[in-house]
C-alpha cells in the first residue's frame, strides 16, 4: 500500500469525527437548555405556590380577625343593657349581618347548653344547642358549618355559625381551573368543604386529585385561634389546592428538544420566546393577585369602620352615665340611702370599665396603623409606681387585698409618664381580677441596676399554665376559654401594654408554675440620658 493510501485512510477517519462531535455538541447544548427550562419552571412553580400560601394567610388571619371583632361588639351590645329582648337582639345582629352576609348564625348559650338568643335562626330559642347539633360537622339550613365560640361572661357563650367556604371559597383562587379540599384532620380528615372550578363551571361533589395533580398540590395547614364549640378545641384547617398554573408545559419542552437536534441556532430564539410566556404569565397572575390584596385591604377598612361605628357607638353614653352618677353621689340632688349609693357607685364603675375598653379599643387600632406614639420626658418612675399603687387603693380595700410594696427611691427615666401609669394599671387590674377576695395578696417592687429599672407585679391569684405564656400578650387572646375577665374580658389590655413598653426600648413577661400558683408579671425599662427626652413626641 502507498504512502498516499495510507494518508487517505487516515483522512477518512476524521470525516465521521466532526458530524459526531457537532451532533454531541448540539445535543448536549439541546440537554442542558431543556434542563434549565424545566428548573425555571420548578422555580416559578415554587414561587406562585409560596405567593398563594402568603395570600391565603392573609385573608384567614382577618376573617380570624373579623369573627374576633363582631363578637367583642355582641359583648358591648349586652354590656350595654341588663335586659335585651330577642328582637333587640335580632335588630343589633341583622345590623352585623348586613355587613357579613357570609354568617351563618349567632347565638348566646346558656352554661346549660340552653339557646337565649338566635339570629336568624329564630326558632331555635329555647332548645340546647348539643341537642340540635351533637356531632361535627354541623348543618343549618342543609349547610355544613363550623360553630366558634367566644366567652361572653361566667355564664353565657356567644356561638357565631359560619360555613366551611366562609375563609377559602371559589372567589378566592385567582384562577378559572382549579380543585380545593378542605379537610378536618381533629376528624380523621372528614371532608367539610369541596370545589372543582373548570372554567367557571363550579362543582362541589366527588372532587378527587390525579396522581398528576397530586404531584404539583399545595397542602396548606393552618392553626386557627378559633375555639369549635362542638368539637371543644381550636380549629385546624388543612386545605388540598392544585391549580392548572402549577402545571408544566412538557409538551413545548419536549418541542424544544427535537428542534434542538436539528439545529442549535433555533434554540436561543425558542428559549427567549419562552421566557416571554412565562413572564406573560407571572405578570398575569400578579395582576391578578394584587387585585385581590385590594380587595383584601378594602376587607380591612371594612373591618376597621366597623370597630370605629362600634367604639363611637358604646362611647356616646358613657359621659352622660358618669356624670350623672357624680351628680348624685355629691347628695346635690337630694340624700341618698346607702343601698342607693352602693347602686350608683356600680353604675359608675361599670361606665369607668367600658371607658377603660374603648381606650384600649382606640389603642390597639393605633397600633395596628402604626401610629402610636410616645410623649418623652424625664420623670420619677418611683413616683409613677407610687402613685398609680395609691389609684388602686380603694379597689384593694373592697377586697380586702394585702399589699405589699418595695419601691427604690428616686429612680429617674425617660418614659412616657401617662403611657407607663397606663401600662402599670393594666398590670395591677389584672392581678386584681385573679386573685381571691380577703385572702388575695399582691407584691409591688422597683429596682435599677442603673442600666434598667425593673418592675414586679406578683399575685397569689389562679396562676396561668405555662403553655400559655407565650400568648399572654397577643391581641385578643384569653388565658383560658372557661375564665374571663370582670373588667371586660377582650384581651387587649395586655397586648397594649406590650406595645408600649416595646416602644421605650423595654420588655414585659409573665411567668407562673400553673394553675393555683400565682402569676408574676416583669416590666423592664432601659434608663435612657435625658439628652433623649425629646427624641419622640405623640402626634
Amino acid at each position: 500500500m502507498s504512502d498516499m493510501s495510507k494518508i487517505t485512510i487516515d483522512h477518512s477517519k476524521y470525516i465521521f469525527l466532526l458530524p459526531i462531535l457537532i451532533g454531541l455538541g448540539i445535543i448536549s447544548g439541546t440537554v442542558v437548555t431543556y434542563l434549565q427550562i424545566y428548573d425555571y419552571q420548578q422555580q416559578l412553580s415554587q414561587s406562585f405556590k409560596h405567593e398563594i400560601n402568603g395570600i391565603l394567610e392573609g385573608i384567614i388571619d382577618r376573617k380570624q380577625s373579623r369573627l374576633q371583632t363582631i363578637s367583642n361588639s355582641v359583648i358591648g351590645f349586652f354590656e350595654s343593657s341588663d335586659n335585651i329582648t330577642p328582637d333587640e337582639f335580632a335588630l343589633f345582629s341583622d345590623r352585623i349581618f348586613s355587613s357579613n352576609p357570609e354568617l351563618a348564625n349567632i347565638s348566646i348559650i346558656e352554661q346549660n347548653q340552653t339557646i337565649l338568643y338566635s339570629f336568624p335562626q329564630s326558632d331555635m330559642i329555647g332548645e340546647n344547642f348539643d341537642t340540635l347539633f351533637p356531632s361535627h360537622p354541623t348543618q343549618i339550613n342543609g349547610m355544613k358549618t363550623m360553630n366558634v365560640e367566644f366567652p361572653m361572661n361566667d355564664f353565657r357563650r356567644i356561638i357565631i355559625s359560619v360555613p366551611f367556604d366562609y375563609f377559602i371559597s371559589h372567589d378566592t383562587i385567582p384562577s378559572q381551573y382549579f380543585k380545593m379540599i378542605l379537610f378536618s384532620p381533629l376528624d380523621n380528615n372528614v371532608r367539610l368543604y369541596e370545589i372543582f372550578n373548570n372554567n367557571g363551571i363550579i362543582e362541589t361533589n366527588n372532587v378527587e386529585f390525579t396522581q398528576k395533580e397530586l404531584e404539583n398540590i399545595i397542602e396548606f395547614n393552618v392553626k386557627t385561634h378559633l375555639f369549635g364549640h362542638t368539637i371543644k378545641k381550636e380549629y385546624v384547617l388543612k386545605y388540598l389546592i392544585w391549580d392548572g398554573a402549577l402545571e408544566s408545559n412538557n409538551t413545548l419542552s419536549q418541542l424544544l428538544l427535537i428542534i434542538g437536534i436539528i439545529s442549535s441556532m433555533v434554540i436561543p430564539f425558542l428559549v427567549y420566546k419562552t421566557n416571554n410566556i412565562l413572564r406573560q404569565k407571572i405578570r398575569e397572575r400578579s395582576q391578578i393577585l394584587e387585585q385581590k390584596n385590594r380587595e383584601l385591604e378594602q376587607i380591612k377598612k371594612s373591618k376597621d369602620e366597623f370597630v370605629t361605628m362600634i367604639i363611637h357607638d358604646l362611647k356616646n353614653p358613657i359621659v352622660p352615665i358618669m356624670s350623672f352618677s357624680d351628680i348624685l353621689l355629691s347628695n346635690t340632688l337630694g340624700d341618698l340611702t346607702p343601698k342607693q349609693m352602693d347602686r350608683i357607685k356600680i353604675i359608675k364603675s361599670s361606665a369607668m370599665s367600658l371607658q377603660n375598653l374603648i381606650n384600649d379599643l382606640l389603642d390597639s387600632q393605633k397600633v395596628e396603623l402604626g401610629k402610636l406614639y410616645l410623649n418623652l420626658s424625664e420623670n420619677n418612675l418611683s413616683e409613677i409606681v407610687q402613685n398609680t399603687i395609691s389609684k388602686f387603693k380603694p379597689e384593694f380595700d373592697i377586697k380586702e387585698i394585702t399589699i405589699e410594696t418595695n419601691i427604690a427611691d428616686n429612680i429617674q427615666c425617660v418614659c412616657d409618664k401617662t403611657r407607663i401609669e397606663q401600662v402599670i394599671s393594666n398590670m395591677l387590674l389584672n392581678s386584681l381580677d385573679f386573685v381571691s377576695e380577703k385572702m388575695g395578696k399582691i407584691s409591688i417592687s422597683l429596682k435599677s441596676d442603673n442600666r434598667t429599672a425593673k418592675i414586679t407585679i406578683k399575685d397569689n391569684g389562679i396562676g396561668i399554665e405555662k403553655d400559655q405564656l407565650d400568648k399572654l400578650f397577643v391581641k385578643f387572646y384569653q388565658v383560658t376559654h372557661n375564665m374571663t375577665r370582670k373588667y371586660g374580658g377582650t384581651g387587649l389590655g395586655l397586648a397594649v401594654s406590650h406595645d408600649i413598653i416595646i416602644l421605650h426600648g423595654g420588655r414585659i413577661w409573665a411567668e407562673s408554675d400553673g394553675i393555683r400558683k400565682g402569676s408574676t408579671f416583669f416590666i423592664e425599662l432601659p434608663l435612657k440620658d435625658h439628652d433623649k427626652a425629646n427624641a419622640t413626641k405623640e402626634k
